[in-house]
């Protein structure tokens, strides 16, 4: 598993809007902000104000969501998406 990190900007007390990031965020030399490579879009960004840094390990959802789907209900998704089309008719 690897680290994600959720760069939130904030603006009157209430979340105004996240990125992700798969490295660490640096510190600007002002002190004032951060910047970092957003995993979205690829681009260099740089934040200055209000800020909060949070570290996630990427994998876990896909590890406890897998805990609450049964064998039946995996079957009956894998059966829905492997299905053979309906509006193909052969040649030979």
């Amino acid at each position: 598993m690897r680290s994600v990190y959720v760069v939130t900007m904030w603006s009157g007390g209430k979340p105004a809007r996240k990125w992700k990031s798969e490295r660490e965020p640096a510190m600007l030399p002002q002190g004032t902000g951060v910047s970092f490579v957003s995993l979205d879009t690829k681009l260099p960004v740089q934040i200055i104000g209000s800020i909060s840094i949070e570290e996630f390990e990427s994998g876990k959802e896909e590890i406890e969501g897998s805990f609450f789907h049964s064998s039946a209900a995996e079957a009956e998704d894998e059966s829905t998406l492997n299905a053979p089309p309906t509006n193909i008719q052969r040649i030979f």
